[in-house]
């Protein structure tokens, strides 16, 4: 994979990015790697920049933290605020997200990594690329990245 590409990485745990960076650099050297912390800054990129791909957290601050203070609220389900808007602006930007949570709970609503898999395959077709479960302790997340990158990037 040499072609140059533009990737936004969603993620706002610095271990967990640097880890997703580390895969994207030896898999798409090339690649210009953004990174946003929060859904508003990942909106405010996806508005600026063309984007190739999209590796997203699912579980993400309203906004950035900045000197220790709170980031906004937590949003258990704020990556799919992402998919929201990209379907607003009506872009095709695949999106790959990248959940370290076996399970998700907003406290009205409760899904199974594997329910949240078919949530986003039904409710954004076009942009849902796939579903990796991160764990520090196992590297099977990242045999299925570099898998997931050799598909969507030619």
């Amino acid at each position: 994979m040499s072609a140059s590409v533009r990737i936004l990485l969603i993620e706002d745990d610095d271990g967990k990015r640097q880890s997703i960076e580390t895969v994207l650099k030896r898999e798409v050297p090339r690649a210009t790697i953004v990174s946003a912390h929060s859904v508003r800054s990942a909106l405010d990129q996806v508005s600026a920049g063309q984007f190739q791909l999209i590796l997203a957290d699912m579980s993400l601050p309203t906004f950035d933290i900045v000197d220790r203070k709170s980031g906004g609220t937590p949003r258990p389900f704020g990556g799919i605020e992402v998919f929201e808007q990209i379907e607003r602006l009506e872009l095709l930007i695949p999106i790959l997200v990248v959940t370290s949570y076996p399970a998700l709970s907003d406290g009205k609503q409760s899904l199974r990594y594997e329910d949240l898999e078919l949530q986003l395959k039904r409710d954004f077709p076009q942009l849902f690329a796939g579903l990796i479960y991160f764990d520090f302790a196992y590297s099977d997340w990242d045999r299925l990245l570099s898998k997931h990158l050799s598909l969507l990037i030619e």
